[in-house]
């Protein structure tokens, strides 16, 4: 029996696994493979919302515009327990807790917007890095709700002058801060403006009371 060509093509739409176009698997198969894959989700975050960093590793914000960072910065180097240089000699809370930041604007930066609400990365980055605005988690998992005290501020080693401003597009600024953290710290951290988003930072094990850290940091 001779079957004509329109025939033949509804034949092959009423056989299993076959498709006009040339593809195999059940129809629909690849387009629904494309949207999972195409679905895309943000870093990812521990218990408390925030994106988990090491030092030395960068930490910023996305233009939405451009799909780059605008907004760049690292924290690296933490030294615990080192000598603190200043006028008075006065006993920390606990120990001091040296690091030092680096933060990093594109030419876009002013103009640049974040997140789903389309903040603006300015605002949000503005000031942000002064070493008041850190929090941190302690031994016994509480909340530090300041990591600054009077003998932090008579360290000359605490410098954060640079994020005392509004940040200017295509810069670089640099600083160091210098933490009084009680003994067994977990980790600190950085929420940004309106907490839309954070990072904390564990402080590693290596960072033993007395000792000024490996060069690298970890």
């Amino acid at each position: 029996m001779k079957i004509g060509t329109a025939g033949l093509l509804a034949l092959l739409l009423l056989l299993p696994g076959c498709a006009v176009d040339g593809s195999t698997g059940p129809a629909g198969e690849n387009s629904v493979a494309a949207s999972s894959e195409s679905t895309t989700s943000g870093p990812p975050r521990n218990a408390q919302g925030r994106i988990e960093k090491n030092f030395g590793e960068s930490a910023g914000l996305v233009d939405n515009a451009s799909g780059e960072p605008a907004f760049t910065f690292t924290l690296s180097n933490p030294r615990m327990n080192p000598e603190c240089t200043g006028f008075w000699q006065i006993t920390p809370n606990g120990q001091y807790l040296f690091v030092d930041v680096e933060a990093v604007t594109t030419p876009n930066y002013a103009e640049a917007v974040t997140g789903a609400g389309n903040r603006s990365v300015k605002q949000m980055a503005d000031r942000s890095l002064k070493a008041g605005n850190w929090r941190g988690v302690g031994p016994d998992g509480a909340v530090l709700g300041s990591l600054i005290s009077t003998a932090a501020l008579n360290c000359d080693e605490l410098n954060d002058d640079a994020f005392a401003e509004p940040l200017a597009p295509a810069s670089t600024y640099r600083g160091t801060y210098a933490f009084d953290v009680p003994v067994g710290i977990q980790s600190i951290y950085l929420d940004m403006l309106g907490k839309d988003i954070s990072w904390e930072w564990p402080i590693p094990e290596t960072l033993i009371p007395g000792a000024p850290g490996a060069p690298s940091g970890f």
